[in-house]
């Protein structure tokens, strides 16, 4: 056990100046072909490539995140991001998120997940559209282009009571040997309690095939669960070993992961506050 701690510790001093890197990978099933169904597993710098725990109320993959981690500073992540690898799809395709559900919260004082309180959310904030985009830069008057960007910049918002703005929006498009990799921001409402939050989505794509139908089938939704300021590492662990179906097979990587983030907002809050 103190190996491992002392590993972690190692890997969280390490990578003090660029923290912990972990992505939500996209794949395609059977290639950039048209029925092909898109793919979501973990890929960053723990080893746990297909072997992310599952909730056990929606049976959804799981994926960690904080906020106020050394990357986005306070109520604010970039992490985790997207990232799909050569010859997944095809050059130019995009994908692009959808906001299920609602805003869960895990409450550290009743030690227990419900519905987020008035107030709380988690908000995602997805790229543009190149139109409206255009539309509202060469003119910025118009009240009908304006409302039409403020709508999408202002972000995917879920709250206790469910999603508002763009329910979907771009992760990114395919360069030409088929990858992308992108950090879209997350960020907690200044009114939010200290706890854990989860939320869910998955990840489609507005590509057609040559008869006009979706070319790749949506990806099957997934969580993220989140750590806030105020809350420990302890506590937090708890909060996420509580959406677990079964005992993980490698319950100690994931829990060096757990705790090595953890260590890197840590010391990310100490290293901003003595600048």
């Amino acid at each position: 056990m103190l190996k491992t701690l002392l590993t972690v510790a190692l890997l969280a001093y390490a990578s003090l100046a660029q923290a912990v890197h972990y992505d939500v990978r996209l794949g395609t099933s059977n290639g950039p072909v048209a029925g092909s169904k898109i793919t979501v597993d973990f890929y960053g710098d723990y080893d746990l490539a297909g072997k992310l725990p599952v909730d056990t109320q929606t049976g959804y993959k799981i994926f960690p995140g904080y906020f106020d981690d050394l990357e986005g500073g306070p109520r604010l992540t970039d992490d985790p991001g997207f990232q799909s690898f050569a010859n997944t799809f095809k050059y130019g395709e995009e994908v692009h998120f959808r906001a299920l559900g609602s805003l869960s919260y895990w409450d550290p004082a009743s030690a227990s997940w419900g519905s987020a309180g008035a107030g709380a959310s988690v908000t995602l904030y997805g790229g543009i559209p190149v139109n409206i985009w255009l539309n509202y830069m060469l003119n910025p008057g118009n009240a009908s282009y304006a409302a039409q960007y403020n709508h999408y910049a202002g972000g995917t918002v879920y709250s206790g009571g469910g999603v508002s703005g763009p329910l979907t929006a771009l992760i990114d498009g395919a360069s030409q040997n088929g990858t992308f990799h992108s950090h879209l921001d997350w960020k907690l409402s200044d009114a939010a309690a200290a706890g854990a939050y989860m939320l869910t989505l998955q990840v489609w794509s507005p590509t057609t095939s040559v008869n006009g139908e979706p070319k790749y089938l949506d990806s099957d939704p997934f969580h993220v669960v989140f750590k806030s300021a105020g809350i420990s590492q302890a506590q937090f662990d708890l909060a996420f070993e509580q959406r677990i179906a079964v005992a993980v097979p490698e319950a100690d990587t994931w829990s060096m992961l757990l705790l090595g983030l953890g260590l890197l907002t840590v010391l990310g809050q100490r290293r901003r506050r003595q600048s």
